[in-house]
């Protein structure tokens, strides 16, 4: 890792840790018993990549590994030296290196003997993991060195250019699994964003490159010259004090420059009996005083030129409103299930509840499958057919009605058990998902992995991957809350545990 202008290293000595930061290379000693060889590790680069090769990671802030030969005549393999430093006592006779690819796990090693680099044949798209020891004359072997990560993934490239005011363009790009970047053939970091001025139209083209020489590319054009309305505003978003509603939006990341915002409201979702089109100004937020209900609101952005598109629309609730039913829950006999649930008492009739609906739907806060109004009763039976379904309960009078419970989740009798032991690992936007198979119960056909971005959503996807224990994928940068489902006839099971992914 270059930081500051130098190399990062770590040095053990004893049980004591320190860092500090060389010019060029890194070193990483690690103290050995007596008579057996202590292992400083480092790496260097050789070949036309010396420059800026592909980086490995090493656990507890290690190393890189900065060389690449090339790819073989097959090229279905690459030859990768590893480096490091000769070892100053008089013990050391000869290394060995280790390498695989799990962590901590080394499927294979090779003696190098008294050598301080190795070359190593590896497959291309695929993460390793090396380590050296180094042992004495009668083959008693120090400690390992820090592990390091050699990433020989596929790049990936992304790139947009939005024309601001006075010609100014916003570049924005990411790549993953790249040794090297370029805009326009000019070297860039991995990631980030910069404004530029233009005169013409101009295409900006990023190059990623991989430590095996791997291209990925990815283009954006701006062009001067032609008028454009607005693109839509972002992030919409409102509360609520007594009466009063406020909101507040982003600008646009595209298109024209807005002159104006126009709000939209109603009492349901896509209407306009409260709002339509109402001018704001220039402006990123607005108030206003509205009567006891529920409205739905939207922003769009406007110019000369045109208006845009809707922002997301939101929600909010003014005044008084039902309590939601508590104890939401369901009890099994065979196929048929019995949902039940407590009404929440109310101190005046605006707020005691006079009926319910529950509303089904195949994903978290969808009602696809089923809205039914089930009167003033506290419990609905019906046969269920198999599936996995997402099932909550409102409360409704005259005045309206209360927010759902939360989801409850029904599965049939007959689907596999949940899943265990979901765990991630992966460098960079890449992502290694595993999983064990459920215990006991039906046997699992395949699997289901749900994403979302808080916990227990799916807003991200619903991705069926077949009867496998483990799934890889390349992830945007993000925050995703992951869990995996066993699959059978009668549909999906519970869910796993739920880990975090951040990249």
């Amino acid at each position: 890792m270059v930081f500051g202008g130098a190399d990062l290293a770590i040095q053990l000595r004893g049980m004591g840790v320190t860092l500090r930061a060389v010019s060029r290379r890194t070193h990483l000693d690690v103290s050995s018993p007596p008579q057996v060889a202590s292992l400083p590790f480092a790496t260097r680069c050789s070949g036309h990549l010396a420059r800026r090769a592909r980086r490995i990671l090493a656990l507890c802030c290690a190393a890189f590994v900065l060389v690449l030969a090339g790819a073989s005549a097959a090229q279905a393999q690459t030859t990768v030296t590893v480096a490091w430093d000769r070892n100053t006592d008089s013990a050391t006779a000869g290394y060995r290196v280790y390498y695989g690819t799990s962590p901590a796990t080394y499927q294979w090693s090779v003696d190098v003997g008294n050598e301080v680099s190795a070359p190593l044949t590896l497959t291309p798209g695929t993460i390793y993991y090396v380590a050296v020891r180094g042992y004495n004359a009668s083959y008693a072997y120090g400690p390992p060195s820090s592990e390091v990560t050699i990433d020989l993934g596929t790049p990936a490239a992304s790139i947009t250019a939005v024309l601001q005011a006075n010609n100014a363009v916003l570049v924005t790009w990411a790549t993953a699994n790249a040794a090297t970047a370029v805009i326009n053939g000019n070297p860039v970091n991995a990631s980030g964003s910069m404004t530029v001025t233009v005169s013409a139209t101009t295409t900006f083209t990023l190059t990623a490159t991989s430590a095996t020489g791997a291209t990925a590319t990815a283009s954006a054009t701006v062009t001067l010259g032609v008028a454009a309305a607005p693109t839509a505003p972002q992030s919409l978003s409102g509360s609520v004090s007594g009466s009063r509603v406020s909101l507040a939006w982003r600008a646009p990341s595209g298109g024209g420059a807005p002159q104006t915002y126009l709000l939209y409201a109603g009492t349901s979702a896509g209407a306009t009996n409260v709002a339509n089109g109402v001018s704001v100004g220039n402006v990123l937020s607005a108030y206003g005083d509205l009567p006891r209900g529920r409205y739905y609101i939207r922003v769009r952005a406007a110019n000369a030129h045109g208006t845009s598109a809707d922002s997301n629309t939101i929600s909010v609730r003014v005044g008084r409103q039902l309590a939601s039913p508590t104890g939401f829950t369901v009890n099994w006999v065979g196929t048929t299930a019995t949902l039940t649930w407590a009404a929440s008492a109310g101190d005046t009739a605006e707020d005691t509840p006079s009926s319910y609906v529950l509303e089904a739907g195949s994903a978290p806060g969808a009602s696809d499958v089923a809205t039914i109004r089930v009167g003033n009763t506290t419990s609905f039976s019906a046969d269920v057919s198999s599936g996995l379904y997402y099932v909550r309960v409102r409360a409704l009078n005259d005045y309206g009605e209360s927010e759902p419970t939360a989801d409850l989740v029904l599965i049939p009798p007959g689907a596999p058990n949940a899943p265990s032991g979901l765990f991630a690992t992966g460098v960079g936007a890449n992502v290694d998902l595993r999983w064990s198979a459920p215990r006991g119960g039906i046997a699992a056909t395949g699997y289901l992995i749900e994403a979302g971005t808080a916990p227990g959503l799916s807003n991200i996807g619903r991705f069926p991957v077949g009867n496998v224990l483990r799934f890889s994928t390349v992830a945007p940068p993000g925050v995703y809350y992951v869990r995996v489902r066993a699959v059978s006839a009668p549909g999906p099971g519970e869910a796993s545990n739920e880990i975090i992914i951040r990249r």
